[in-house]
């Protein structure tokens, strides 16, 4: 039982994935997801309470995807220098894989405010998979303000919510204007991405001589 259970919602999950994809989240109907997951809509309420619960199922499983590629990404890292820089690749590269997510990501307020949060079981979730990402992240600050491969003159927790806040608020700009803007700003939207992260890695390394990136 527990197992068709949740086979079932990795099935419903994936549609509705899918379906968000291809059609955005308002384009999308629970009718739709019905008739391509061959569930009935009464099988697929028993689940997932609403149609904003299945768009947080879907952030959730995305976001545990993109916290296992941090976890991969940093494995060699010696330093803890190192591993910011290998977890922020990662999330880079998740970025240039999965731009689809950030567009979800998008409309996370217009979609929130139609239901209390605590209406949404997977809500919770989704949140509590972004506090353990940030928490990740921190651990790797301060690793590396402990064994001196970043500036130590800032707090290394305040250090790392900004630095991540601050990628994150660029990947997401730039998926949204990047495309529109690249012709007349950058040539080449990777070596762009590449560029502004090297810029950000001086920034917490406190300028030492050497490349953060290779």
């Amino acid at each position: 039982m527990e197992r068709e259970r949740i086979r079932l919602i990795q099935i419903v999950t994936q549609h509705a994935e899918d379906l968000f994809r291809q059609n955005g989240y308002e384009n999308a109907t629970i009718d739709m997801l019905a008739a391509n997951s061959e569930y009935t809509k009464r099988t697929i309420y028993r689940y997932f309470v609403s149609k904003e619960d299945l768009y947080f199922a879907v952030m959730h499983k995305g976001h545990s995807y993109l916290l296992e590629a941090i976890k991969d990404g940093i494995q060699s890292g010696q330093t803890g220098n190192e591993k910011i820089v290998m977890a922020y690749r990662a999330l880079i590269e998740f970025f240039n894989g999965n731009g689809w997510l950030f567009d979800l990501i998008a409309q996370i307020n217009s979609i929130k405010s139609r239901r209390d949060p605590g209406e949404l079981p997977y809500y919770e979730k989704y949140v509590g998979c972004l506090e353990f990402i940030q928490k990740e992240i921190i651990s790797l600050f301060v690793m590396a303000h402990d064994d001196k491969s970043i500036r130590t003159d800032v707090d290394p927790q305040q250090l790392g919510f900004i630095s991540t806040i601050t990628l994150n608020g660029f990947l997401h700009m730039l998926r949204v204007y990047g495309d529109h803007a690249s012709p007349h700003i950058y040539p080449d939207k990777e070596h762009f991405i590449d560029a502004t992260a090297k810029f950000l890695f001086q920034l917490f390394e406190g300028g030492r001589p050497g490349a953060v990136m290779n």
